[in-house]
């Protein structure tokens, strides 16, 4: 019997090295309640909090996840979008600031880090509801508005190192 709880404590050990260590800043950010994930891309310096839907008053408080759309990590297009600039902070504005080949990271509520390459961006009109079609593949779109709210600039991700990542 002693045996099978030494056996017990050492999976338990492992279990927790490959738990993600998380800042108390992040931990304070989850403890929010209604925050599923924290998006960074360090290039151009967005770290924001996501939240589940992008309801006005979501989008005035963190980067908004379309409900409809795929969850993180998950097989499908998950979409997320933001404000570009408002009274309540800096959310997307700089996103067309981007370039092909920046590591765009999403920290889930499990403490699971999933990093995505960005493979291209472009422009399209307010109703293009095409940036949220849904396939069997894992993959990050980003999007905020541009040109004075009259378009959107999206922004396309694959998970980084997979075949179809940048300079693969």
């Amino acid at each position: 019997e002693e045996r099978q709880e030494d056996e017990t404590e050492t999976e338990s050990e492992g279990e927790e090295e490959t738990e993600t260590t998380i800042s108390e800043e992040d931990a304070a950010i989850f403890a929010e309640g209604d925050v599923i994930a924290i998006v960074e891309i360090e290039s151009i310096g967005i770290r924001y909090p996501v939240v589940e839907g992008c309801s006005s008053s979501n989008l005035n408080k963190a980067i908004g996840h379309m409900s409809e759309t795929a969850m993180v990590g998950s097989a499908g297009n998950c979409v997320l979008c933001g404000h570009n600039g408002s009274r309540y902070g800096e959310f997307f504005t700089k996103l067309n600031q981007v370039e092909i080949g920046d590591v765009v990271t999403l920290l889930d509520v499990d403490r699971e880090l999933h990093s995505y390459e960005v493979k291209e961006t472009f422009v399209v009109g307010p109703y293009d509801n095409s940036i949220k079609t849904q396939s069997d593949t894992e993959e990050l779109t980003l999007f905020t508005c541009t040109e004075r709210g009259s378009k959107r600039f999206v922004v396309k991700c694959v998970p980084a190192g997979e075949e179809g990542a940048y300079g693969e």
